[in-house]
């Protein structure tokens, strides 16, 4: 079984757990060494001096060791850089964002440049202008990174360029294919406008956002399965309060 020695290491923390009486399971997303768990012994403990830093959106610096898929926290130190400041839909978004990365990362995967777009995303999201773009285009790059990268600019079934005048119904892992604006499909239905828009990071009219929107709805719920992202019922809830 291979020993773990992991020394200063990037590091953001995605979700933690309590074990026992003081101590927690912490699932960490690092810059060259993915996201896999660690054990961090007697950190929730009253007289422990991480227990204020182990937290969420922290930029941190983690070491650690052992044996096996648990490796124990060894030390930790926040990094040099402001964490960034997180309230209302931008800690809400910011929730997401973990939880997504929880479910669709596979343990020990090498992500640096999606690190790097993590750790930008949640200082983008801190100012709450464009925060919908912000968190769209996180999700393309996200699919991208996993090998599930979209087609938005060429018709699926023609082969022809995406005419921003025409619509399309959009098929996951195959792409748009030409349709007309009054198409009952299940499948979400898109003017080419939004498509190319979304390709080039940008969205400009509400209708833009709110069909790049339902397009990353459904390609995500593809991929989640089964699986239910409970941040989407904090933002209904707090869309209803």
């Amino acid at each position: 079984m291979t020993m773990m020695r992991i020394t200063s290491e990037p590091a953001y923390i995605l979700h933690k757990r309590p074990y026992r009486e003081s101590s927690q399971i912490l699932e960490v997303f690092t810059r060259n060494h993915g996201r896999f768990s660690l054990m961090s012994k007697g950190s929730r403990g009253p007289r422990s001096r991480t227990r204020g830093i182990l937290q969420p959106f922290m930029p941190l610096l983690v070491s650690c060791y052992g044996r096996g898929e648990m490796p124990s926290l060894r030390s930790v130190d926040t990094a040099d850089v402001k964490p960034p400041i997180l309230k209302g839909k931008a800690l809400l978004s910011a929730v997401y964002i973990n939880e997504l990365l929880m479910i669709m990362l596979h343990r020990h995967d090498v992500h640096e440049a999606l690190f790097a777009d993590y750790h930008e995303v949640l200082y983008q999201v801190q100012a709450e202008a464009g925060i919908e773009l912000v968190l769209r285009n996180f999700e393309k790059r996200l699919l991208e990174q996993l090998g599930f990268g979209l087609n938005l600019e060429i018709d699926a079934d023609s082969g022809e360029p995406v005419e921003a005048e025409g619509h399309y119904i959009y098929h996951v892992e195959h792409g748009p294919v030409r349709s007309n604006a009054e198409s009952a499909s299940p499948l979400p239905l898109l003017s080419g406008r939004s498509l190319l828009a979304f390709s080039g990071g940008r969205l400009g009219s509400a209708q833009d956002i709110a069909e790049i929107k339902r397009l990353m709805r459904h390609v995500i719920n593809h991929h989640l399965g089964n699986r239910k992202l409970k941040s989407r019922e904090l933002f209904r809830n707090r869309i209803r309060s």
